[in-house]
């Protein structure tokens, strides 16, 4: 488990539709026309999803045709596979797709929440940037955004990825601040420095995690889209906020 897929490859169009944990329209607007080297994006998924879920949700939602010409989207799953029975709505959209997640499992304690095997999710991650990167960026969903947030402090506090080149930007869809109590130490530094990008939905009921998540960041740019939890499709918010994102962080990297 836990091979990586890349957006190059080539693959049919996903029939299947998805709510809740994926888009639900086909892509829209013009895809853009490469101006320099693509930037190459690691993909984290969401809780009982997997590398080939997020590919179709990224799919279906339009990012791979919208945005693919100037960024090389990666996937990859994560180290646990999820118990079944899984939650009833992936199950049905996504039938026969592993499912996987990032720890597994919450414990209750008297000082906060651990995250069961959050070191091997962690150590994952990092074992894809040693044998598929150098990765510009991450992105993440639910889950998977918040362990994107795990990468690029743990990074800037030298306690990961040290033989690597600063993360570029990182794109939060539907995250939240992740909890572990034995990392609550990151959230108390002088801010994220890495460059973010928020991404959530005015109908999702954890929206204010999402909007929570913003407050440890220096610069986070928010965008909104008028659905739920889910990698909101291109016709729903305004890409050429995205464009412009992705140019400013990965031209401004590659000046210093």
């Amino acid at each position: 488990a836990g091979g990586g897929l890349s957006s190059s490859s080539s693959s049919s169009q996903a029939q299947a539709r998805g709510v809740a944990a994926m888009a639900g329209k086909e892509a829209g607007g013009h895809a853009q026309q490469p101006t320099t080297r693509r930037a190459r994006v690691l993909c984290l998924h969401g809780y009982e999803n997997s590398a080939e879920i997020m590919r179709k949700q990224l799919q279906m939602a339009g990012w791979i045709d919208r945005f693919g010409a100037n960024c090389e989207f990666v996937f990859v799953s994560a180290p646990f596979e999820s118990d079944e029975p899984v939650t009833p709505i992936v199950q049905k959209f996504f039938p026969d797709d592993p499912k996987r997640q990032w720890f597994q499992r919450m414990e209750n304690l008297p000082n906060g929440v651990r995250y069961v095997g959050l070191g091997k999710g962690l150590a994952h991650i990092a074992h894809v940037f040693d044998t598929q990167g150098p990765f510009d960026g991450v992105l993440g969903f639910s889950q998977g955004a918040g362990m994107s947030l795990y990468v690029a402090s743990k990074q800037e506090q030298g306690e990961m990825l040290g033989g690597h080149p600063a993360l570029k930007f990182a794109v939060i869809i539907a995250g939240f601040r992740p909890r572990d109590v034995d990392h609550q130490h990151l959230w108390e530094a002088q801010g994220l420095r890495t460059p973010t990008l928020h991404i959530w939905g005015a109908q999702d009921v954890l929206k204010y995690k999402s909007e929570e998540a913003t407050t440890f960041c220096q610069e986070p740019l928010v965008i909104t889209h008028a659905a739920g939890h889910k990698v909101p499709s291109v016709k729903t918010f305004d890409c050429d906020q995205v464009d412009a994102f992705f140019a400013t962080t990965t031209n401004a990297a590659n000046e210093t």
